[in-house]
């Protein structure tokens, strides 16, 4: 008996200690940034970013057709997202949603694998730019960003020779 009546004197206390502690403020790093509200990865300078293709050069300086939003067609895009921790490569190709795992290391872009696509049909030319677009992401052999606090545009450049430029869009 004397054991529950010790008991329900520390209820209280044990229930008032745990409500203190639920309300303490949220662990601070070593260098006062809050972590829920940093990048997901400190070295990933492109995690939670967005980019349309606003330009595509070939090795002899001519420039590819590509679709744009000031044409009413929709842009061939690119954004960069944590899902569970994996950094995720997706957006649009031209007729299709692709998505592939990606890292950034020494500030190179690296698609980890071929990248995965709806099977929408769609015509010729566009499906050939698609085609040469998702094969591209697993050649990228420089990028280059003009800023890398607050990028807003992106050059990667792929083993054939071929640049593209891309301009920062909504953040994802």
């Amino acid at each position: 008996m004397p054991f529950i009546a010790s008991l329900r004197r520390l209820a209280p206390c044990l229930l008032s200690l745990g409500l203190a502690a639920c309300a303490a403020p949220p662990y601070r790093a070593a260098d006062g940034q809050d972590p829920r509200f940093q990048p997901a990865s400190a070295s990933d300078v492109l995690a939670q970013t967005g980019w349309d293709l606003a330009r595509w050069t070939l090795p002899g300086g001519g420039l590819r057709s590509i679709p744009h939003p000031s044409s009413n067609s929709r842009p061939l895009t690119a954004s960069f997202v944590h899902v569970q921790g994996a950094p995720i490569l997706s957006g649009f190709a031209g007729c299709n949603q692709y998505s592939a795992p990606y890292t950034v290391a020494n500030g190179q872009l690296i698609v980890r694998a071929n990248p995965v696509a709806t099977r929408m049909a769609c015509a010729a030319q566009t499906m050939k730019l698609e085609q040469d677009f998702l094969a591209g992401l697993t050649r990228i052999t420089a990028m280059s960003l003009d800023n890398t606090n607050n990028p807003q545009r992106m050059t990667w450049v792929l083993s054939s020779g071929d640049t593209l430029d891309f301009g920062r869009r909504a953040d994802p």
